[in-house]
């Protein structure tokens, strides 16, 4: 009994680990575009910009036919400051641990708001229910909060709306700021169209080719890492489950049964076997899903389903069609 609660545990822990690696996979494949605050591989410097009020400069990007894009502003003072504007489809994806993202309304609305890194929020100014920051003498609604667990930039950034309707942009000049311009999809046009409206000269990709690269490739490609992670550990899995099923009918040789319940006994040994394959991965996949928050929580659900149907339908052909069976019959009618 012992052996098989100690192989129910180690089913347990290995079914939680998949999580584990999940985590890890989604926290490489993110910690990049987090550190650039969400920006995509698409997105490029504009470079040589004439130095103009962001006020004129917003008016003349909601007006014109460009869209699908995003627009950060960022402080060349301070780089964890950025002013954001959005037109039409957009990948803006901040993880929140609170609140909302922007949305087309705050791109139009005459008061900016703001989304606050998760270590900023301690210094936010909350009276009731709403959460203000406060920022060269004025209070800015805080619509959301965003982090990550690990130590990433976007944990320290502040993020304020831009809208063309805001009347309060005055101080605010294009020249204190990098500019990233964000398509979603990039359009040479589109590009041209920004350089026009910005007075600048050329664009340069925010992030190396090697990134892009990287970051471009399919699942498959960019997920080798956790393939070898996940086969390693379902092949343990695997040899665990063995294990258990022979610890099952071994037990079993101590039954008192007569020979014309063989089918029961068969079944028996399927049913006690697939009760410590189910609760050990559901007891690993529930602690793993309380404790490692990751995207896609149904992928290893189903991946722990079969594994569970493929080792008991594995067990059930064994007793069916091994000499073991038989002779742990012969060995139970002995016993009679």
């Amino acid at each position: 009994m012992k052996k098989k609660l100690f192989i129910d545990l180690l089913l347990v822990v290995l079914s939680g680990l998949i999580f584990v690696s999940f985590r890890q996979n989604e926290q490489r494949n993110n910690e990049s575009r987090l550190n650039r605050n969400d920006l995509s591989v698409n997105s490029l410097i504009v470079s040589g910009a004439k130095n103009q009020s962001v006020e004129t400069a917003i008016q003349k990007l909601a007006k014109h036919s460009v869209t699908d894009f995003q627009l950060q502003l960022v402080s060349r003072k301070d780089a964890n400051l950025s002013y954001v504007y959005a037109k039409g489809k957009t990948r803006y994806t901040l993880p929140l641990t609170s609140g909302r993202t922007f949305n087309e309304n705050d791109y139009r609305s005459k008061v900016p708001f703001v989304i606050l890194g998760s270590d900023l929020s301690k210094e936010a100014y909350q009276p009731q229910s709403q959460m203000y920051y406060h920022l060269r003498e004025t209070y800015l609604a805080v619509i959301g909060v965003t982090g990550d667990k690990t130590d990433s930039a976007i944990n320290h950034h502040l993020f304020i709306s831009l809208s063309p309707n805001q009347t309060d942009l005055g101080s605010l000049r294009t020249a204190d700021f990098r500019i990233i311009y964000d398509p979603t999809t990039p359009q040479k046009h589109d590009t041209k169209s920004i350089l026009r409206l910005f007075n600048a000269h050329s664009t340069k990709r925010l992030v190396d080719v090697s990134t892009v690269k990287r970051e471009r490739q399919g699942w498959f490609e960019r997920s080798g890492m956790i393939l070898t992670q996940v086969i390693l550990i379902m092949v343990l899995m695997i040899i665990l489950a063995w294990i258990l099923g022979y610890l099952i009918i071994y037990s079993t040789k101590n039954f008192q049964m007569r020979p014309f319940f063989k089918n029961q006994l068969s079944l028996s040994m399927v049913g006690q076997y697939a009760t410590h394959l189910v609760l050990a991965t559901v007891i690993g996949w529930l602690i793993g899903w309380r404790v490692q928050s990751i995207e896609q929580p149904a992928v290893i659900f189903w991946l722990l389903v079969g594994f569970d149907v493929f080792a008991t339908l594995v067990i059930y052909l064994y007793l069916s069609y091994s000499k073991h069976y038989a002779h742990l019959r012969a060995v139970i009618k002995k016993k009679d």
